[in-house]
């Protein structure tokens, strides 16, 4: 166990701009965005999206706001701030795409496979810190920025309203489920599980061939066409489309919903229960035996 500690705080020192600083700096632009929008300094309106405080120039608005519901207002908030994070969360995605790809072909490219493959390390262990560092290790670090851009954008919203007197100050605060927390958390573990056939797909490619973008790309389009050919179907294709989004906008998945939301911790369960998530698990499996095997037999130490 400390041997593994040790490896995935290797893998977070050598990837900390990608995983720690990248996520951080957004959330701080976020963070000056939202601040910048509450103290009337700017607005931000789009065809599919406005942020602006013109809105509580509106009478309904304000109507609405006096009467909802706890139950209303606290959907309408999760709702906003989960749309408020979504930027955050995307560039932890190209930080674990470019981890995922390169990771076992850099080792190869510079060698440092031979320094690794010296110490009593087993290459199971290596390849397991690498899948637990983008499971289990980066939500974790995408958490506390999400933390930070949630408070400063209720706190703001909350001195907004207080000081045009559209409702109280701790109108915001009693609508926002502080559970929520626990449930994010959750809901990336989740996420992370239902895309880890991808990651350890572009893992696997990164072990074996020498350009390591087409290694992946070449056997899924391959397949992909000749599925289509020969049997007239595109399970591939469907199936990679699920795991590129969201658990819970899958295909497969029993409860659709449309938007963006926090998921219950009964929407897990949902996903534990269907047959994509175990196929998707089994062939995680054998990508990452795949991997150790690879990574075992790679005696020429190169890569193009």
């Amino acid at each position: 166990m400390k041997t593994l500690v040790t490896l995935i705080r290797r893998e977070l020192q050598e990837h900390r701009v990608g995983f720690i600083y990248a996520p951080f700096i957004v959330a701080c632009i976020l963070s000056l965005v939202v601040i910048s929008v509450y103290f009337g300094l700017t607005d931000i309106q789009t065809t599919e999206f406005n942020f602006t405080t013109k809105i509580y120039e509106n009478e309904e608005a304000l109507e609405w706001m006096a009467t909802a519901t706890p139950e209303l207002k606290t959907a309408v908030i999760r709702s906003g701030l989960v749309v408020l994070g979504f930027p955050i969360l995307l560039t932890v995605a190209f930080a674990i795409l470019a981890f995922n790809i390169s990771t076992f072909a850099d080792e190869r490219k510079d060698r440092t496979l031979i320094f690794w493959r010296s110490l009593p390390v087993s290459d199971l262990t290596t390849v397991m810190s690498k899948i637990l560092l983008v499971t289990v290790i980066v939500p974790l670090l995408v958490l506390p920025n999400i933390i930070l851009l949630h408070l400063i954008a209720l706190l703001s919203a909350s001195i907004f309203f207080a000081t045009n007197d559209i409702v109280s100050f701790g109108w915001v605060w009693n609508a926002y489920s502080f559970t929520d927390w626990f449930r994010i958390i959750f809901s990336l573990w989740a996420q992370s599980l239902w895309s880890l056939p991808l990651m350890a797909w572009l893992m696997f490619a990164g072990a074996f061939a020498k350009r390591p973008i087409m290694g992946a790309l070449v056997p899924i389009v391959a397949g992909v066409v000749l599925e289509g050919i020969v049997l007239k179907t595109n399970y591939i294709f469907t199936f990679i489309e699920d795991r590129l989004g969201f658990w819970t906008r899958a295909s497969s998945f029993p409860k659709q919903a449309e938007e963006l939301r926090v998921v219950d911790i009964s929407d897990i369960y949902l996903m534990l229960t269907t047959q994509e998530f175990w196929i998707g698990i089994l062939l995680s499996s054998f990508l990452i035996a795949g991997i150790v095997y690879f990574r075992s037999k790679n005696n020429d130490y190169s890569s193009e």
